[in-house]
Parts: structure tokens; C-alpha cells; sequence
């Protein structure tokens, strides 16, 4: 049991992939007691932590400003690197968030509508910063997508976490399990908002087949137009994430790794 009021925990500020402070999460400490704190987290944070996706949550408490405090259990582990993301522990991470029914149900009582394709790619065009509208290659990217945007059918949508890069996955030392973190990004959608994001940066195309075997998908036409589609919107995304950082060298990565990707279907 988690003893102590909110004044007596020590909070130091966690760093971001690129070294960063970030001031909604925090390292806590109560004597030998260690907790992972997140500011205003999802509120469907509960509900995943139940399901076992995410680190067990042990406490939520209102500070004195208002926010909302999330601790979830401290796990003494280490970001999957890029080239871990071939572990099938991810596969099954993601099958069981896209195939629960009940958090579903739990997003939906949160007042939260599906998101559809087309919002996506409207949204990335609306943020989009002004480097990435000039690049006449990103322009034209995000164009077509805008032009062709994928066939999906609402009342399949299932809770996809938004945001699958290696960062936001942490492997315990102890057990093994591997937690997917940071649910920011969390929405009712398409599965292959998660699914193309893992396979057009991290699965070779040779293991394409398999993986989707593996994972219950169809190997047809149409699930090879929404990788298409949905891996070039998470190139673009990172790209503009990198691009409003600062970082061009990760954006230039990016914009590498984006033409090697659509080379695929030429």
C-alpha cells in the first residue's frame, strides 16, 4: 500500500527521447517506495493498466493546482531498442489492445468519437510545420494522402495507442514483460495506425507476410494500400515532430527512411 500525502514524495522531472525535460512526468520517491508520474494522463489509463498493457497503476490523486497525479509501478527496465521490435511479446501487446472489447466500451463512456483517416491526415496538415510544406517530396506526400485516404468502416474501429515507436516501449529487467507507455496518443481508430507504424519502420518487407499471419490479419490488396497509406502518414508525422524539435537530423532519417518505404510498392 502507498503510504504518504502528496508533499512528502520527491519528484525529478524525466527526460524525453532526446534528453529533454519534460514537465508532465515524473521519477517519485517515499522512502524505499518508487513510483512512474504522469500529469493529466488518459483518462483510459486505468482501464489499460487493468488489461496489463501498461505498468500496474497504484495510485491517483489532485494536487493543489487542479492536475490530476497517475503513479503507476516503477519497472526497472530499458527502452526496446530499434531492433527489438521484432519480438513477438509487441505482437501480442498490440493484439490485445486492438481486440479488447471492453476498451472500447471504456473510451467510448469517455465521450471520445472514432477517428477517421481523413481527420488524421487533416490534422498532421493543420500542425504541419512550415519546413515540411515547402519540401516540395513531403508536399507531395501529404497531398496524396489527403487524395486517397483509405476505405474504414467506424463500427470496426478499435483502440489503437497513436504512437508505436521504440521509445515508447520498456522491457522489465526482472520478468521480461514488455509495457507499452505514454497512452497521450491514445484513440478509437484504425488498427493499422498502430500496425503500419511498427512494420514500415521496424519489420523487414520480407517478414511483412508473416507478421500479419501471425498477428490475424488478411494478406490481400487492401491491407497493403493501408500500410501504404498509414506508414507514410507516420513517416510524416515523425518528420513534423522532429521538424517542430529542431532536430533535423532525426527529420532527415525520416525523410530517408519515408522514400525507402514507398520505394516498396513502386
Amino acid at each position: 500500500m502507498m503510504q504518504g500525502n502528496e508533499a512528502d514524495w520527491h519528484y525529478v522531472p524525466l527526460n524525453n527521447s532526446f534528453g529533454q525535460s519534460v514537465n508532465n512526468v515524473f521519477y517519485a520517491t517515499f522512502g524505499s517506495q518508487k513510483a512512474f508520474v504522469k500529469v493529466n494522463a488518459s483518462p483510459l489509463l486505468a482501464s489499460i493498466s487493468q488489461v496489463g498493457l501498461t505498468p500496474k497503476i497504484i495510485w491517483t490523486k489532485r494536487n493543489s493546482n487542479g492536475d490530476m497525479l497517475t503513479a503507476q509501478s516503477w519497472v526497472d527496465g530499458v527502452v526496446l531498442a530499434a531492433t527489438e521490435m521484432g519480438d513477438m511479446q509487441v505482437n501480442q501487446t498490440l493484439a490485445t489492445l486492438h481486440h479488447s472489447k471492453m476498451l472500447v466500451e471504456a473510451f467510448k463512456k469517455f465521450g471520445n468519437d472514432v477517428t477517421t483517416p481523413r481527420q488524421l491526415v487533416d490534422k498532421l496538415h493543420r500542425h504541419a510545420h512550415r519546413s515540411l510544406i515547402q519540401n516540395s517530396y513531403l508536399l507531395h506526400a501529404l497531398t496524396e494522402l489527403r487524395d486517397a485516404t483509405p476505405r474504414f468502416d467506424a463500427q470496426h474501429a478499435v483502440v489503437v495507442h497513436g504512437d508505436v515507436n521504440h521509445h515508447n516501449w520498456l522491457k522489465n529487467d526482472h520478468s521480461g514483460k514488455i509495457y507499452l507507455v505514454d497512452w497521450d496518443t491514445v484513440a478509437l481508430s484504425d488498427a493499422f495506425v498502430d500496425v503500419a507504424h511498427l512494420l514500415s519502420h521496424y519489420i523487414a518487407p520480407s517478414q511483412w507476410r508473416e507478421w500479419l499471419e501471425y498477428s490475424g490479419y488478411r494478406v490481400d490488396e487492401e491491407t497493403f494500400v493501408k500500410i501504404k497509406w498509414y506508414g507514410t502518414l507516420s513517416f510524416l508525422k515523425q518528420i513534423n515532430e522532429n521538424l517542430w524539435s529542431d532536430n533535423l537530423q532525426a527529420a532527415n532519417l525520416e525523410i530517408l527512411g519515408l522514400r525507402n518505404f514507398c520505394d516498396i510498392f513502386k
